[in-house]
């Protein structure tokens, strides 16, 4: 049986605005394992076949670690963690039915890191046959409007996909008419938003790193499809260190860089 956590408020916000922000929602425990668990993906070398780093570039053209996906096989706390009941049981509550987890990943937007583009998320998973994820947010590190935290526009996800450039972020006459809504928060809090809800957060302009993981999940009607989109994302955009020297990328930067400032 799948236990309740969420309380009526929260589904009601959930449903009205298409997110819903849970302060303080891991001890203080946890939180110091959370920050020592993405400190030691940090320090990972680049190696072909496992975890999956990209990189981004600076304003002096530095490379940057921007992101570490595909983590869950080499480390059994996270593994253990995200698909854990309670976890599932919290996303499941929300969907509505059980859910499965589609992809995982930390960005870690440390100094100097750029911002994520206005867009919606469902556009880049139609590749796999699905029509709805969820995503939860734990954040690391505080974040805050100057280390760019997320941006929400809320009661805007049930108007399906809205009008995109060709890069797949929302055009921009859309982005003016929305209204954008900073959503700051403390290590430890959680962050679950839907699919179709319009986001985007700005530049790190501080000296410390703004980590946080972004795990997603879809229905359990919709399909097991992790497996499959790791071996079709390393196949398509893979990380440098799986790279084939000469080989154009760019068809799948296109579906899988979405919005993102990794290097192509």
């Amino acid at each position: 049986m799948t236990k309740k956590i969420l309380t009526p408020e929260q589904l009601k916000f959930w449903d009205e605005n298409g997110f819903v922000h849970l302060k303080g929602h891991y001890a203080e425990s946890r939180r110091a394992e959370l920050k020592s668990w993405v400190e030691l993906l940090e320090g990972l070398p680049e190696t072909p076949g496992k975890w999956m780093k990209y990189f981004e570039k600076d304003a002096a053209g530095n490379r940057l670690l921007c992101r570490v996906e595909d983590f869950i096989p080499h480390h059994a706390g996270l593994a253990e963690l995200i698909r854990g009941k309670e976890t599932l049981d919290l996303v499941g509550e929300l969907m509505g039915e059980r859910a499965l987890l589609f992809k995982e990943k930390i960005n870690f937007k440390l100094p100097g890191g750029k911002g994520f583009a206005p867009h919606q998320d469902a556009p880049a998973f139609t590749t796999f046959n699905q029509k709805y994820h969820i995503t939860l947010m734990i954040s690391v590190d505080p974040t805050t409007i100057d280390n760019g935290c997320l941006e929400v526009v809320r009661g805007r996800h049930k108007e399906g996909t809205m009008a995109q450039e060709k890069d797949g972020s929302l055009s921009a006459k859309v982005v003016g008419e929305l209204r954008w809504e900073p959503v700051t928060t403390e290590p430890g809090d959680v962050l679950l938003f839907d699919s179709y809800i319009p986001h985007r957060s700005g530049p790190n302009r501080t000296q410390k790193p703004r980590r946080a993981f972004y795990v997603t999940y879809n229905r359990a009607s919709e399909g097991d499809r992790r497996d499959d989109y790791y071996k079709d994302k390393r196949d398509k955009f893979p990380p440098d260190s799986d790279r084939i020297p000469g080989k154009d990328y760019s068809a799948g930067a296109a579906l899988y860089n979405l919005a993102n400032p990794i290097d192509k």
